[in-house]
């Protein structure tokens, strides 16, 4: 049985490399809000996240790059097997709004590091800003 002692500090010092370590501690980031257990899983040491956040990532469909009515996108961090959604960005202005829901757009690919968005109506004459969620 391991001793259960919670620790604070920022987020830029829970790397094991930085705070060693110490089976049965917890640590908390108050600078992101990450709490963190030191466990012995399967033998090896790990630091688990035991609250991880969700990912926000801003992108663009450009008026230009459609083709076939499908616009493949790079957003980092997302995997083939990530849950998350898209829609349409708190930025966007109300002409984005109208194209986006004229355009029926909807996820039709997903890889690492790539989604593929389709139209189902007409294609969009202006660049649509979007966010993308991952959740971890």
């Amino acid at each position: 049985m391991a001793l259960f002692k919670i620790l604070q500090g920022e987020s830029s010092r829970i790397s094991t490399d930085i705070t060693p370590f110490h089976e049965g501690y917890a640590y908390f980031t108050p600078d992101d809000g990450g709490f963190y257990i030191d466990a012995v899983v399967g033998g090896e040491n790990e630091r688990i996240c035991i609250n991880p956040n969700s990912i926000p990532v801003e992108c663009t469909l450009s008026k230009d790059a459609w083709n076939s009515k499908k616009q493949t996108i790079t957003v980092d961090g997302l995997f083939t097997d990530s849950n998350g959604y898209v829609g349409l960005s708190p930025n966007a202005s109300d002409e984005a709004f109208e194209a986006a829901t004229r355009a029926a757009m909807r996820i039709t690919k997903q890889e690492d590091n790539t989604l593929t968005i389709s139209c189902g109506g007409e294609i969009p004459t202006i660049d649509i800003p979007i966010i993308i969620i991952i959740l971890p």
